[in-house]
């Protein structure tokens, strides 16, 4: 392999130090959205992240880029591997998105730096199926992930199949979430023996993990309120505490055609919950009685109960419902849409101007930290930060010319040979040469 001297990546310019991840330097290979969701967040607190994308490609749909820099490198040729290493080289974090094998056979996995290259390297493994095994080096998507976990089985409604939480619950809380709380383990271990590590995340086991209290308390029945959560069977799915079964944990419509989410568990809550539907609605609705709170936990009740809560939510607007249980702790409130949500379910709140226009809002980062806050990073979309010049996507390439000159390549001469033999690529190529496709 060709190597280019000119030492290592300085700080990402005009980064907050005062972050909790800065100074912290990132090489994320391009992937789908669990992979790109790790890097963001770690962009989002202060790290350094620089997007790995294909040469000769003018579009990367990853809308989870924020805050991240775009170097189109070719893995494949002698020049975009060695680029690709002097990164690696001084990186702290590497997030490899692929199947197993894939970075390894193009001589980019962890065993080809950890030893002599770059000692402290955290190399972030992210698969969907676990790294061993039969499924290992299949196709596969959030759905089959959950499927093998056996927490897909037991999420859906009674008589019917089961039904994924569209692709949270594999792609990012048993997948990124995992992913980004091993990195930080091993920065916090990296910090006492200096040595790097592997993180090894898949979506299998991380939904598994993340699942722990739905799985374990399957096996339990509470003394007051029986079975919590479906063993995943078509007999118990949807007929339980806490997995739509019981009436007074879950969604009901409204006169205008919105929602209501109802989650009274304990008998307290149950009790206000009774209490102000009996204040609003003296007479219980045609076809039903107003229930009693000792009744709460007898299912045989259960079909009833639902047909009370129905009837008594299509009485009112949701605007009047949610004025008559605000403040109060009956555990219930609106079903917001993403719009509405942004407006009034979170803080700080959207402007209605950016709202109306379409913009997209950006989800402000979590947990917030009262001494380093994550700040709005350079290239957020609209919303919540209001950075009107932000756009949503980041071009492939756009920062190959800056990185170029930060890896030590300021001939120019050398950096229009890059781009001519399809090294490296972005939309800032020299004139005269064929542009990337799109």
């Amino acid at each position: 392999m060709s190597s280019f001297g000119g030492g290592g990546m300085p700080p990402k310019p005009n980064a907050n130090s005062n972050l909790p991840l800065a100074g912290i330097k990132v090489v994320e290979f391009s992937g789908l959205a669990p992979g790109p969701f790790v890097g963001m967040v770690l962009a989002d607190f202060g790290a350094d992240v620089i997007r790995i994308d294909k040469t000769r490609t003018g579009l990367n749909p990853d809308s989870l880029c924020r805050g991240k820099r775009s170097f189109a490198v070719s893995p494949k040729s002698a020049d975009g591997h060695a680029l690709i290493t002097q990164l690696v080289r001084t990186a702290d974090i590497v997030i490899d998105p692929f199947r197993p094998g894939v970075l390894e056979r193009l001589g980019l996995g962890p065993t080809d730096f950890e030893k002599e290259i770059n000692k402290g390297l955290i190399f972030a493994r992210l698969t969907g199926f676990q790294r061993t095994g039969p499924y290992a080096n299949m196709a596969g998507h959030d759905i089959n992930y959950i499927a093998l976990s056996g927490v897909l089985s037991m999420l859906g409604n009674a008589g019917g199949k089961p039904q994924p939480p569209s692709n949270l619950l594999g792609d990012f809380a048993g997948g990124s979430m995992i992913c980004l709380l091993g990195i930080l383990l091993a920065l916090v271990e990296r910090a006492r023996s200096s040595q790097g590590q592997i993180v090894e995340a898949d979506m299998v086991t991380g939904a598994r993990y993340v699942s722990s209290f739905v799985l374990l308390s399957s096996y339990l029945s509470h003394p007051s309120w029986g079975a919590i959560h479906s063993d995943g069977t078509d007999d118990t799915r949807g007929r339980n505490t806490l997995d739509g079964g019981a009436p007074w944990y879950g969604v009901y419509a409204c006169k205008d055609g919105g929602y209501m989410s109802v989650g009274a568990i304990e008998p307290q809550f149950y009790k206000e919950l009774l209490d102000i539907l009996r204040k609003v609605l003296p007479q219980a609705p045609q076809g039903t009685q107003h229930p009693s709170p000792s009744t709460q936990h007898d299912r045989d009740t259960w079909p009833e109960l639902q047909r009370y809560f129905a009837a008594c939510f299509a009485q009112l607007p949701r605007s009047e419902w949610e004025r008559h249980f605000i403040r109060t702790d009956a555990c219930t409130v609106p079903v917001l849409t993403r719009d509405e949500a942004a407006l009034q379910g979170v803080l700080p709140a959207a402007s209605a101007e950016s709202v109306s226009d379409g913009n997209p809002v950006i989800p402000s980062p979590a947990p917030r930290l009262t001494r380093t806050p994550a700040t709005p990073p350079s290239g957020s979309a609209g919303g919540e930060w209001e950075e009107e010049s932000a756009e949503m996507l980041l071009t492939p390439g756009e920062h190959t010319d800056d990185i170029l000159l930060e890896l030590g390549i300021s001939d120019g001469k050398k950096r229009i040979e890059l781009y001519r033999s399809d090294a490296v690529d972005g939309p800032d190529r020299p004139e005269g040469l064929t542009k990337a496709k799109l």
